[in-house]
């Protein structure tokens, strides 16, 4: 049963919906904001501060407090309206959890509010050692939160490698810059870092304006000021009317041991929805399925199943919209989707989904940051670290596959060449699909994955 906190979703003609229709944002978000940044610089702070939830969950996350899996935390914002309130500024705006009323009163005055908009939160690691990590949660952005901590210069390796991650696929994302950590430096240093994050943002972005709000996140300092740049971020137009596409990013066994046989449920997918709206009783297919290899030699064979549950978070759903993390209930054996055994997978109506392939050309480019030594290496030894048979990452869909280069690339310039690639396992994915390309063979000082350049899928 749907709780009765949160309206009841009474399923509408899908000419009738929208982001904003207030059966939709009552349970689900409909905006996915990143952050990114380097490592300890606030990221899961400032999720905490603005979702109430801890994305930090796995005990070796805690032990060494960082994140390293994406973490994933929904919040309702809702605005004031009484004009008496103490605290009414501009705008007045506060968040509650995302199963929380849609009246929920406001913290000053205790007087109901009006939900303005539900947002969910991608949590990004920022230590070097998991850029792939981060990589596949940039396919499911619409708009980030840059975090630079007061106390240290700017930039940091990962919040350029950050910034440049997110442009990859073409995309102009809605970017807001906090300073976080303000309680940490005088006046002074926080203006001088101020300066530096300027410039640095007038260099990479081509003078790109963007809002610099100082903040600090553990102390609930200019959170406010927070939401009220996160509501001045455009709602994406999503495509209702066409087929859905969701993106696997996890799954898992949600049976406990020892649970009796006329408990056990389904296996569960863990995604987002890019285009269209998945209903309870909708037949999907699921590619590319379940893969064989023998003999070197790989073989796809795609799953149907029903859908018989949609969930986001806390909040159970009839029908699902793009925006958000949702989870899918399936009647697929849990043993096929324990321990994200189906990430990577695409899933949508039988019939409509991208080609299964083993290869795709792509056109590269490099990406080009010319005051990092990093970039000076890139340029300089491309043909080296892009040569016929080298062994790459590459992120698709928000998934990480390993691949190899077949073409000649002695010439390689890295500015629209076409490169032929075989994945290692195969995949579904749609000419026009933005590719991002990471290396390991750039340093001997280290065995990472780096982001070298990002391409489009031509054939």
């Amino acid at each position: 049963e749907l709780q009765p906190t949160t309206l009841s979703q009474q399923l509408t003609d899908v000419a009738e919906l929208y982001e904003s229709h207030p059966d939709v944002i009552s349970r689900q978000a409909t905006i996915n904001i990143g952050t990114i940044g380097h490592v300890a610089h606030g990221k899961s702070s400032l999720t905490r501060a603005l979702t109430q939830v801890d994305t930090v969950k796995f005990s070796n996350e805690k032990v060494n407090n960082i994140t390293i899996k994406l973490g994933y935390a929904n919040a309702k914002i809702f605005q004031c309206t009484n004009q008496q309130c103490s605290s009414n500024k501009e705008t007045n705006y506060y968040t509650g959890k995302s199963d929380s009323k849609d009246d929920s009163p406001c913290p000053h005055c205790n007087q109901p509010g009006q939900l303005m908009r539900h947002i969910s939160i991608i949590d990004c690691p920022g230590h070097d050692d998991y850029m792939t990590t981060m990589l596949s949660g940039v396919a499911l952005m619409d708009a980030t939160m840059l975090l630079v901590a007061a106390d240290q210069s700017c930039p940091q390796p990962q919040t350029a490698e950050h910034l440049q991650a997110i442009s990859i696929d073409g995309s102009q994302r809605e970017i807001i810059v906090a300073q976080n950590k303000i309680d940490l430096v005088n006046h002074v240093n926080a203006k001088n870092n101020y300066n530096q994050i300027k410039k640095f943002l007038s260099e990479t972005l081509y003078n790109r304006e963007l809002p610099i709000v100082p903040i600090s996140a553990v102390r609930n300092i200019n959170i406010d000021c927070i939401i009220n740049e996160i509501m001045k971020i455009p709602i994406p137009k999503r495509c209702l009317d066409k087929p859905p596409k969701f993106i696997s990013i996890r799954s898992f066994d949600a049976n406990k041991s020892g649970q009796g046989v006329d408990e056990l449920v389904g296996g569960i997918i863990g995604g987002t929805l890019t285009e269209g709206i998945l209903k309870i009783g909708d037949i999907i297919e699921i590619r590319p399925g379940i893969i064989e290899t023998k003999d070197g030699k790989h073989k796809a064979f795609p799953l149907t199943t029903k859908i018989i549950s949609l969930r986001a978070e806390d909040n159970f759903l009839r029908y699902a919209l793009p925006g958000g993390l949702i989870a899918i209930g399936t009647l697929l054996d849990p043993a096929l989707t324990k321990q994200d055994r189906m990430v990577g997978q695409m899933i949508g109506y039988p019939g409509t989904l991208p080609p299964i392939v083993t290869k795709i050309t792509i056109k590269f480019h490099i990406l080009f940051n010319k005051d990092t030594e990093f970039n000076r290496m890139l340029t300089q030894d491309l043909s080296k670290i892009m040569k016929t048979e080298t062994e790459i990452l590459i992120t698709v869909s928000g998934c990480n596959n390993i691949a190899k280069i077949l073409s000649d690339t002695n010439n390689i310039k890295g500015s629209g060449d076409l490169v032929e690639i075989e994945v290692s396992k195969p995949i579904c994915i749609p000419e026009g699909a933005s590719v991002a390309i990471s290396s390991k063979n750039l340093s001997s000082q280290s065995s990472n994955w780096r982001l070298i350049g990002y391409g489009k899928v031509v054939q």
